[in-house]
């Protein structure tokens, strides 16, 4: 007797019904957890973040920021408004919406790859550590993620004029875009579609000429954008290890996911029984793999070889996060069928919350401000008190916390001056330039590296007294260690802050 079709849909409506509401008690539980941490979090994840912030706080009064190549403008366009209504809370919120976006696109993915259970990419999203930090951080790499795999989920689905405008915009977030881009290229290639091609290099065309226009059509026009691009051939960071990125993968994925990553890695390189005219989801699951692992990779060899400023930190995987989290939904999914086993949603929502209980032992969150911080806000007041009344309106600072506690636009030319050599050369009057030890002797740009004998030898005067005080704080002033590798660079011997004037002041 056949089967009555209705009651063979009864069980995945059943299924799709307890995947809904899985996921949405899922983003219930993030969103509250992130919205707790962006309130009461004081401090930034990482200086790159405050940057962020600074950039988007003043896009809208001054246009340089919304070409900027550091700051990446598709990034400073899309926080500039919650940044402008509700200041960087603002800002924390819209990273948390992109978090439930790229987990929303991973469960896309895996349903279209024919997940059985593709709740478990959107559980598997969440559940990345790093995605969780930076649902409250002013960073690139969540926008990136968003981007990326809303690209792919409508290359997936065909819609390939659509996929070719995301993905061209890619470079505009972060520097892995381009790479992004050039896989993009070959896929459109070998698909003869013409007009994804052109449509890929537009949104560069377009930022190289906005910028010539905004910086008053300085220099070639065809070379604004490489003349102004902020990251060093030769990294002043140290290199890494060519397996970093290998051993971080737990931090990224979760270590009680990893082991379904790899699986799923395995099962996208292998063969399946599709019929040879029906390829494209065949290319879809093994992209859905290599996207990730290009990004491993080519992070691996920047970082082995001190190339392109890259310092090794996880983060720089998480532009790939709806992408692990489908990898996981397969390796998952496959290794309870093979053993047979019950309730992997229940069993992955376990796994997802497993690492908070590290936040027991470790507290990290909410983020507090680093001590060294606190001497940047200590200089702040005394500028105010004393210096900045007394002829000397300008700040040139490398620590992004001196301008963000003065309350100075970065880019102001009346108030601020720009943190390179030729500049520090130049001593430019009524400037006080603030020295410290992370910031000032690390850089994605070697432009950027001063040590305090660069500053001297330009004829700077030293105020001691201040410089005292700024040290004092950064000493005696508690915070918890700050989550940023980037300044721990800096000697332990060598923790005094330097704080000089030009020897002619605006009086």
């Amino acid at each position: 007797m056949a089967r009555d079709p209705a009651e063979e849909r009864l069980p995945l409506q059943s299924a799709l019904r307890s995947d809904l509401r899985t996921g949405a008690a899922a983003a219930c539980v993030f969103a509250t957890g992130s919205l707790l941490c962006a309130v009461f979090s004081d401090g930034f994840l990482t200086a790159d973040a405050l940057t962020h912030y600074l950039y988007t706080k003043y896009a809208f009064s001054r246009p340089t920021y919304l070409v900027d190549v550091w700051g990446r403008p598709f990034v400073t366009a899309l926080f500039a408004l919650p940044a402008a209504v509700a200041g960087r809370l603002g800002v924390r919120v819209t990273s948390m919406l992109l978090a439930l976006v790229c987990a929303a696109l991973a469960y896309g993915i895996a349903r279209g790859q024919g997940v059985r259970r593709p709740v478990l990419a959107f559980v598997f999203t969440l559940a990345q550590p790093l995605v969780f930090l930076h649902s409250f951080a002013e960073m690139t790499e969540l926008p990136f993620a968003a981007l990326a795999g809303a690209a792919f989920a409508a290359y997936q689905g065909r819609r390939w004029t659509l996929s070719a405008v995301l993905v061209a915009l890619t470079p505009l977030a972060r520097p892995e875009g381009f790479g992004l881009v050039a896989l993009a290229g070959v896929a459109f290639l070998l698909q003869r579609r013409v007009l994804p091609l052109l449509l890929l290099p537009l949104p560069l065309v377009l930022w190289n000429h906005a910028g010539w226009e905004v910086y008053d059509r300085a220099g070639p026009w065809w070379r604004w954008l490489p003349d102004h691009w902020p990251y060093s051939k030769e990294s002043t960071y140290p290199a890494g290890h060519p397996l970093q990125f290998v051993a971080q993968l737990p931090v990224v994925v979760s270590p009680f996911v990893l082991p379904a990553v790899l699986i799923g890695v395995g099962l996208s390189f292998s063969r399946d029984k599709l019929a040879p005219d029906n390829r494209h989801p065949r290319v879809c699951r093994v992209a859905a793999a290599f996207i990730p692992l290009f990004v491993l990779t080519v992070h691996s060899v920047l970082s082995a070889t001190g190339k392109m400023a890259s310092f090794g930190e996880p983060r720089y995987l998480l532009v790939a996060a709806p992408f692990w989290a489908v990898l996981a939904a397969r390796g998952w999914e496959w290794v309870f069928d093979r053993c047979d086993w019950r309730q992997p949603v229940r069993w992955a929502v376990v796994a997802a919350l497993l690492p908070a209980a590290a936040l027991l032992y470790h507290r990290v969150l909410p983020l507090r401000t680093p001590a060294h911080w606190h001497a940047a806000e200590a200089f702040a007041t005394e500028y105010r008190r004393q210096l900045q009344p007394n002829g000397y309106p300008r700040v040139l600072a490398a620590h992004p916390a001196v301008y963000y506690y003065c309350g100075i636009d970065p880019q102001d030319e009346t108030l601020a001056a720009d943190w390179r050599k030729e500049v520090i050369a130049s001593v430019p009057a009524g400037t006080v330039l603030v020295w410290d030890p992370v910031y000032s002797t690390r850089n994605a740009h070697e432009d950027r590296v001063v040590t305090p004998q660069d500053v001297r030898k330009a004829g700077w005067v030293v105020d001691s007294e201040m410089a005292e005080l700024l040290s004092r704080a950064a000493r005696e002033r508690g915070g918890r260690p700050s989550p940023d590798p980037t300044e721990r660079l800096a000697p332990e011997r060598q923790q005094e802050w330097l704080v000089f004037r030009s020897p002619q002041s605006r009086l």
